[in-house]
């Protein structure tokens, strides 16, 4: 594949699904983050088949979720964190035309017993594909309030997000909760 067919098969690929699994402890907020896509001409599949080309597509890709995640304002307890792409990773799901993105993100933070407040001011967008959140809190966590987007579930100490495609981000997120 020339890289003028690598360009149009790039264009050809749409993401159809993410999921996120944040894990809270007192030493911050940790997280997975992947998307999913539909990739019919094979595009990461001939990334990957080459080591230069795989090099450079991990760095734009992290570069533009560093982008994303610099634009974000993230509050905890009132106090300003950031977030940081720790890593990345690209890979098929057991067929060349299933691929996926995968980030592992830290937001930098001190988290204390007792009463916390997670805020995250960001641009709205509407989702171009379905997503689950997973926030999984320490044993014994109250949740006392989540106000993230989509179809919110408390069920003890994990709060569980759905949203589809088409929604609208909220543009503002936030939690209220107690680690023991």
């Amino acid at each position: 594949m020339g890289e003028e067919e690598l360009e149009i098969a790039s264009k050809m690929v749409s993401p159809v699904y993410a999921s996120a699994f944040f894990n809270v402890s007192l030493d911050g907020i940790k997280y997975v983050l992947i998307f999913d896509y539909i990739d019919p001409a094979g595009y990461y599949k001939r990334i990957l088949g080459d080591e230069n080309l795989l090099k450079r597509e991990l760095e734009l890709v992290t570069n533009n979720m560093q982008s994303f995640l610099d634009e974000e304002e993230i509050l905890i307890n009132g106090e300003k964190a950031s977030a940081e792409v720790l890593l990345t990773d690209i890979g098929l799901r057991g067929e060349p035309s299933r691929a996926y993105i995968l980030f592992i993100i830290e937001i930098r933070s001190r988290l204390k017993k007792g009463i916390n407040i997670y805020e995250n001011k960001y641009e709205r967008e509407e989702f171009g594909y379905d997503y689950t959140a997973y926030w999984i809190f320490p044993r014994g966590a109250k949740i006392y309030e989540a106000m993230l987007g989509g179809s919110v579930d408390i069920i003890e100490n994990i709060v569980v997000v759905k949203g589809s495609k088409g929604d609208i981000s909220p543009g503002y997120e936030r939690i209220k909760f107690e680690i023991k």
